[in-house]
């Protein structure tokens, strides 16, 4: 495994984006019915916002629509001390940035090779469309919080909206 750097350019690689053996949308669709997106302007204290639970993917989250957006859907999730997002891959592009805490990311094309990003509170970071990747909460005391604002209206206006989860992960 490498460590990425600041400034550090990750290499591109054209990946077929249909037919997923592991897709995750089923539960997301039942969680986003349950909890559908907060439509605001503002999001005050992205730290204090009530978060809910997403089982699925061993966090708590809460999606946005914000100003009427179409293309662009932020989220912010919560990982508990000393635990793991499970191992996936979007169709969307995403931007993440840390909240609060510290911890790190692996990421990596079809689970070799793998990259190691670590991050704490105020950094930001992106990586490419459905690359695997994993988020890692590195304290044992306290929750880290990320904003990730994705593409996934615009994705979803396209029929081209896909979850998948690396082969060995389990349900959540």
């Amino acid at each position: 495994m490498t460590s990425v750097r600041a400034g550090q350019h990750l290499v591109v690689k054209e990946q077929a984006l249909s037919e997923t053996a592991n897709s995750e949308m089923g539960q997301r669709e039942e969680w986003n019915k349950k909890n559908p997106p907060t439509e605001a302007i503002i999001v005050k204290n992205l730290k204090t916002t009530e978060l809910l639970s997403r089982p699925y993917r061993n966090t708590k989250a809460r999606f946005y629509r914000l100003g009427h957006d179409i293309r662009l859907q932020p989220h912010v999730s919560e990982l508990p001390p000393g635990t793991a997002s499970v191992n996936h891959r979007h169709t969307t592009e995403a931007v993440i940035y840390i909240v609060s805490g510290h911890g790190h990311t692996i990421i990596s094309w079809d689970g070799v090779d793998s990259e190691r990003i670590d991050w704490e509170e105020g950094d930001m970071f992106s990586f490419p469309v459905w690359m695997w990747h994993q988020h890692f909460n590195d304290s044992s005391t306290e929750v880290t919080r990320y904003l990730a604002v994705q593409d996934t209206f615009a994705i979803k206006a396209l029929g081209l909206h896909q979850i998948e989860r690396f082969p060995d992960s389990t349900d959540g």
